[in-house]
């Protein structure tokens, strides 16, 4: 089973794609200043859990805290 989402940041171009393959689940996003990641998250995660993990990390790293939210195809 494939699950794909798309996330999007209101202050800033920030998507994300989650595919799920057996027992992880593997974004691919790029974080508000510019970089590339490929973050591994449990597939018993939610969406939502996801969604706050992408956040903090792009707080971390970029200083500003996006405001995320899920367009599911």
């Amino acid at each position: 089973m494939k699950k794909k989402i798309l996330l999007g940041a209101m202050f800033g171009v920030m998507t994300l794609s989650v595919m799920s393959f057996a027992k992880d689940v593997m974004a691919i996003w790029t974080s508000s200043c510019g970089v590339k990641h490929y973050t591994t998250f449990s597939d018993t995660a939610t969406y939502e859990q996801i969604a706050n993990k992408i956040a903090e990390i792009n707080r971390l790293e970029c200083g500003v805290t996006p405001q995320v939210s899920l367009n599911l195809n």
